[in-house]
């Protein structure tokens, strides 16, 4: 039941699946909840962890620009939760941090998380070899770019102006889908051009196994099943 004096604005549906009771909510629901989370990350161990205060003192010494919050969600798995995108930024762009002899893996939070399927999106800088100099520009990069995935933010040397050469953008991609070799990039009424995409050491993912680092056909789990 509502509170008093809100109205009850979430959708659901009591029905079916497969013969058994289901409750289904609708997708702007899913959405709403999730928003808290905008800018949440996972770290997994996979060898033992600091305990969760010396995570905590961790993260503290970091500088970062406005207040996280981390819990466990299992014995390998924490929960970081960020107020500022930037933080966000830093903390999932590295990757991996060492926390005393522990390392800690990142992954970006999502509604389809669970602890037993590492994430395939991921932070990955991307090349735009011989994109024209007028271009360089955080929205135009960001507009060509966002059929590749969603840019996060620009390389600071390109960004200040003091590498011109090369457009370098960070871009979350999702590995578990062909990324596109090329865009195709023209103005209203003029030719255009065929813009080279180059992702600059992406990682693979498992679709067997649900975790980074290999491919399907050389997953262990195959061949365990296959009975090799």
């Amino acid at each position: 039941m509502a509170p008093d004096g809100a109205k009850a604005t979430h959708k659901m549906s009591a029905t079916v699946y497969k013969g058994e009771a289901a409750v289904i909510f609708s997708r702007t629901d899913a959405e709403k909840l999730a928003a808290p989370f905008r800018w949440t990350l996972v770290g997994k161990f996979s060898h033992g962890r600091p305990s969760l205060e010396d995570i905590r003192k961790f993260f503290a010494l970091l500088n970062l620009k406005d207040h996280i919050s981390i819990g466990l969600m299992d014995y390998r798995h924490v929960l970081i939760k960020c107020s500022a995108e930037v933080d966000f930024n830093r903390i999932w762009t590295r990757g991996i941090w060492q926390l005393d002899k522990f390392p800690m893996r990142v992954f970006r939070w999502t509604r389809e998380f669970h602890v037993l399927r590492e994430s395939s999106l991921v932070p990955v800088w991307v090349e735009l070899p011989n994109l024209l100099i007028h271009y360089f520009d955080k929205h135009y990069l960001f507009s060509i770019l966002s059929p590749v995935g969603r840019p996060l933010f620009l390389d600071s040397a390109m960004a200040a102006g003091t590498h011109p050469s090369v457009a370098r953008v960070c871009v979350e991609i999702d590995v578990a889908k062909p990324v596109m070799p090329r865009i195709w990039v023209a103005v209203e009424g003029e030719s255009g051009f065929w813009q080279r995409i180059v992702p600059d050491n992406m990682p693979t993912y498992c679709s067997s196994c649900w975790r980074l680092g290999h491919l399907s056909e050389n997953c262990k789990k195959n061949f365990t099943e296959g009975g090799y």
